[in-house]
């Protein structure tokens, strides 16, 4: 069996959720249940661990900038030093900037991921695939529906 049969996720442009799910009726028509599920388990996982990753990474780079900008202003008010503190603050500007751009490009990419999973999961049923796996988790890292 292929690696990967199933089309890949389109992430420039216009989504390809159509394309995946008539490739995973094709896909069944010549396959048994359980390949079926394999190929629809590999394809799902793959991009499940995108979302997870951009999860984590959205979690961590908030986290992080929360705290340098509060530790640097403790640490600014505790110091005196003007002309350092004005090139922390600087520096946290630019940082933050960068963070935003990292940010922006995760909630991109989980949209798109999330939008996709719901079209896929929906448009499977028409083929009577239903799993109790395929779940989409949401940006608060916790959650799945």
């Amino acid at each position: 069996m292929n690696a990967m049969p199933l089309p890949k996720l389109r992430m420039d442009g216009p989504e390809n959720g159509d394309e995946i799910v008539a490739a995973i009726g094709e896909y069944k028509a010549s396959h048994t249940p359980d390949e079926t599920e394999a190929a629809v388990r590999a394809w799902y996982e793959r991009y499940d661990q995108d979302l997870a990753a951009a999860i984590k990474q959205n979690q961590v780079v908030s986290s992080l900038r929360e705290e340098n900008f509060s530790n640097g202003n403790e640490i600014c008010r505790q110091g005196g030093d003007y002309m350092a503190c004005e090139n922390r603050r600087r520096a946290e500007y630019i940082g933050t900037r960068h963070d935003q751009n990292t940010l922006q490009n995760n909630v991109q990419l989980e949209v798109r991921i999330q939008h996709a999973f719901m079209k896929v999961r929906a448009g499977i049923a028409r083929y009577n695939l239903h799993y109790d796996w395929f779940k989409i988790r949401t940006t608060n890292g916790i959650d799945t529906f």
